[in-house]
């Protein structure tokens, strides 16, 4: 595999004191990095591949995805385009960076009734059975990796993702809630 141009360039402006400090902090992270860390992170991958839902609305999308009435996608359209009008980029070219703050709280909260409407709460996710030794640890690997997915509309604190064994199934069950009490952006 070659590198890029532009990694080239910038890699040649870097000094070996530099790069010498970047090889440090990058052994010392992976130095830090837990087991139950890593495998948190692995079940988020597998959650996003095999579990996580998205909307047909929704600009990035997931394998699972579940579509949403002509109705909801005509008025969701509308709403976008109603907002990205105001901003630097839409048609009228003279609008903000972000746009009407209204106008972005109209298609926000449209998209999370959609999301209340649509997608399962719970997401109940069975993965194998799993032996966590550090809930902690796991919950932040599974955490990053779902937030870093940018499709998961599921609430990603700690408190509110339940991880149990389900003897019947033979399966580690991860439970996820819709984030609710977040219907308007501030």
């Amino acid at each position: 595999m070659t590198r890029s141009k532009v990694l080239d360039d910038i890699l040649k402006r870097l000094t070996p004191e530099k790069m010498e400090e970047i090889k440090q902090e990058r052994i010392s992270y992976v130095k830090s990095l837990t087991s139950e860390f890593q495998l948190g992170l692995y079940v988020g991958e597998h959650i996003v591949n095999r579990h996580l839902p998205t909307l047909s609305t929704d600009g990035i999308q997931t394998r699972n995805v579940i579509q949403v009435s002509e109705e909801d996608v005509t008025e969701n359209k509308r709403l976008d385009e109603d907002w990205f009008s105001t901003t630097r980029y839409g048609k009228n070219n003279n609008g903000s960076e972000n746009g009407d703050k209204e106008k972005w709280n109209l298609y926000y909260q449209h998209n999370k009734m959609l999301e209340k409407k649509y997608l399962p709460n719970p997401l109940i996710c069975y993965v194998g059975t799993l032996n966590i030794q550090d809930m902690d640890d796991f919950k932040k690997g599974l955490i990053q990796t779902l937030w870093d997915c940018d499709t998961c509309s599921y609430n990603l604190e700690k408190d509110n993702i339940k991880i149990y064994n389900d003897e019947g199934y033979y399966s580690t069950i991860i439970e996820f809630k819709l984030d609710e009490d977040k219907l308007t952006l501030k």
